[in-house]
């Protein structure tokens, strides 16, 4: 490592500060976030400093793989565990690294929602939790995958890019897989999974038509099916389902989104009144009047329901705001 680089020293920083993430790119100030908010710090790494640095995170494939495209990797480091994407840019090799909390969180810790916590007991169907980039997605699913490990007796498989939390079984059964090593691609492992006695699937992320369509087809067959998308409500959940598929079979996939879905839980990270953040929820439940408006792609009416909704556990995300608010956790 060049001097005048400590990589590891920033590090011990980023751990010290529960900072969320951090950017390192050639020639460029690394920068660290903070409460949401990214600080300059007094690093500035050269594109040499780089690649000695991820030559000490990369195993000797994804650094074949990184000279081709980016490298989703996981990392420990002092006992912690990192997420981190390594990418190509114009002068060098980037990279952005995420601290995951030192433990799971309960599903109190970050207060989910009870309609959320209620898929802990259930059997079957698909529940998208969706939010932004950094939008603490992940954690939430983690907390509940554990709450379920801690509660039922179940098998549950994880498909992850990459694995971020690690789950130590307790009254559950668990098959922890990562897309690169265990698994190639999201749609065979799903199809996979169904053939290994799953009873909770935990899609890590679905990013395309393929992976939607064999989540939905899961959720057909008696299989709990958990997964995230980079959306910011729940009416934008819906439309993003729909529009993975090609118009001809719209109208079949709406009603097979609408007769599968047990919930969708928008959520974003607000500032905490004394500083950090916390997860302010958009619940949308089930109900019967839901899945009629998503058969008919009436997703603007969604709102409407959410707001008369509170006896089935749904408020739209103003509503979960003003309750954080009234509780006087945020500003």
């Amino acid at each position: 490592m060049a001097e005048g680089f400590a990589w590891e020293e920033i590090l011990r920083r980023m751990i010290a500060a529960e900072a969320s993430d951090l950017h390192l790119a050639p020639d460029q100030c690394v920068r660290m976030r903070l409460d949401g908010v990214l600080v300059p710090e007094i690093f500035t790494p050269t594109a040499h400093d780089m690649d000695c640095m991820l030559d000490t995170m990369l195993t000797d494939a994804q650094r074949v793989t990184l000279h081709r495209s980016d490298v989703d990797f996981a990392w420990v480091y002092l006992g912690r565990r990192f997420r981190g994407n390594a990418y190509r840019m114009q002068n060098g090799v980037g990279l952005a690294l995420r601290l995951l909390p030192k433990r799971i969180p309960t599903p109190e810790m970050i207060g989910m929602p009870a309609a959320l916590r209620a898929l802990a007991a259930t059997r079957d169907g698909l529940a998208l939790v969706c939010g932004a980039t950094g939008a603490g997605k992940t954690t939430t699913l983690a907390a509940l995958i554990e709450m379920i490990n801690q509660t039922q007796r179940a098998h549950i498989i994880t498909l992850e890019d990459p694995i971020e939390y690690i789950f130590s079984p307790a009254q559950s059964f668990l098959s922890q897989r990562e897309a690169g090593r265990d698994f190639s691609a999201f749609p065979h492992a799903v199809r996979a999974a169904l053939r290994e006695d799953p009873d909770v699937l935990l899609i890590g992320e679905i990013r395309d038509r393929a992976t939607m369509e064999a989540a939905l087809m899961a959720a057909t067959t008696g299989v709990l099916v958990l997964g995230t998308l980079h959306t910011r409500s729940a009416a934008q959940t819906a439309l993003r389902v729909e529009s993975l598929f090609a118009a001809d079979v719209r109208d079949a996939v709406r009603v097979q989104f609408a007769d599968v879905l047990t919930g969708i839980f928008a959520q974003r990270l607000l500032p905490h009144v004394g500083g950090g953040r916390i997860a302010s929820f958009e619940v949308l439940t089930a109900t019967p009047a839901v899945r009629s408006m998503l058969r008919q792609g009436s997703y603007g009416q969604l709102a409407s329901v959410m707001m008369s909704g509170a006896a089935q556990g749904m408020q739209t995300a103003e509503m979960g705001e003003a309750v954080l608010r009234s509780k006087g956790l945020i500003a």
